[in-house]
C-alpha cells in the first residue's frame, strides 16, 4: 500500500509539473523591438524570466521594418519601437490593447576616431570629402529625426550630398562610425553612452528636433494578453526604468 501511495504521489507531482510547464509555455511571449533598444531590453527580458518564469523572444530590427512585418503577419504580443510614431501607426491598424511611454530616445552627432579635429560641428559635415552616415527614415525612428536635424542646421542639402550610407538600425550606424567607414553620423545618445571613449560626441541643439519617446504597446493579437501586460508593467516599473537609464535611456517625463 505504501509503495502504491508513493507511486500515486510521484504521478501527481509529475502531472502537476507538466501542467505548470505547459502553462508557462503557453504564456511565452514574442515582442518586436527597435534594434537601438536591444541592450536594456535583453537585460530586462532575462530579469523578467527569472522573476516570473515567462520567456520572452525578441525580434530586433528597424522599427519601420518591424511594423511592416507585423502588418503582414498580424502575430505577436508586444511592440517596443524607438518612437511613438510607430505605435501611432499601430493604433491606425487597431492593433494596440495597451500603451506605455517608457524612455527618451535622443540623438547626438558621433565623430569617428581620428576625425575630431576635422569635424567640430554641423558646418564641417558639408565640407567636400566628408563621409556622413544617416539612418534610413523609412526603416528607423532616428532616420526621420536626422532629416529634421539637417533641415534645421541650415546645411541640409550640402550635408546630404556627403551622405555615403543610410543604415536600417542604430547599431549598424554606430558600427560604421566606430569602424571608420564614415566620418560622422547622427546616432542615439544611448548608443554613444555604450561606447565611452571610442567616439567623439557632439551635442545637437534641442530646438533642431522633437524628442522621441520609446513606448511599449501590448498588441491585440497577443495570445497571452495578461502575461504581455505583466511584461509591459515590468518594463515601466521603477526597476525597469532604472535598467534603461543604465544603458543611456532616461525616463520619459510623466505625461
Amino acid at each position: 500500500m505504501r509503495l502504491k501511495a508513493l507511486a500515486l504521489a510521484f504521478g501527481l507531482l509529475a502531472l502537476q509539473t507538466a501542467a505548470q510547464t505547459a502553462t508557462a509555455a503557453a504564456q511565452d511571449l514574442h515582442t518586436y523591438v527597435g534594434a537601438g533598444l536591444r541592450p536594456p531590453v535583453d537585460a530586462l527580458i532575462e530579469a523578467f524570466r527569472k522573476e516570473t518564469g515567462i520567456a520572452v523572444t525578441a525580434e530586433y530590427g528597424g522599427s519601420g521594418q518591424l511594423l511592416a512585418r507585423f502588418a503582414e503577419t498580424r502575430t505577436g504580443d508586444l511592440f517596443i519601437p524607438g518612437t511613438t510614431f510607430y505605435t501611432d501607426k499601430l493604433k491606425e491598424l487597431d492593433a494596440v490593447a495597451d500603451l506605455k511611454v517608457l524612455v527618451v530616445h535622443g540623438p547626438v552627432l558621433a565623430v569617428a576616431p581620428g576625425k575630431a579635429e576635422v569635424i567640430r560641428g554641423f558646418a564641417d559635415l558639408a565640407k567636400p570629402g566628408v563621409r556622413v552616415g544617416l539612418g534610413d527614415p523609412q526603416a528607423m525612428a532616428l532616420g526621420r529625426t536626422a532629416e529634421d536635424i539637417l533641415d534645421k542646421s541650415g546645411q541640409g542639402e550640402a550635408i546630404r550630398r556627403n551622405v555615403t550610407v543610410r543604415a536600417a538600425t542604430v547599431k549598424q550606424l554606430a558600427l560604421y562610425v566606430l569602424d571608420g567607414n564614415v566620418d560622422a553620423a547622427i546616432i542615439g545618445a544611448s548608443e554613444a553612452a555604450q561606447n565611452p571613449g571610442k567616439l567623439s560626441v557632439l551635442a545637437i541643439p534641442p530646438d533642431w528636433y522633437e524628442a522621441e519617446y520609446a513606448p511599449v504597446a501590448v498588441l491585440k493579437t497577443s495570445a497571452a494578453p495578461d502575461a504581455a501586460k505583466r511584461f509591459a508593467d515590468f518594463l515601466a516599473s521603477d526597476a525597469g526604468l532604472a535598467t534603461f537609464q543604465r544603458f543611456g535611456f532616461p525616463p520619459a517625463p510623466k505625461m
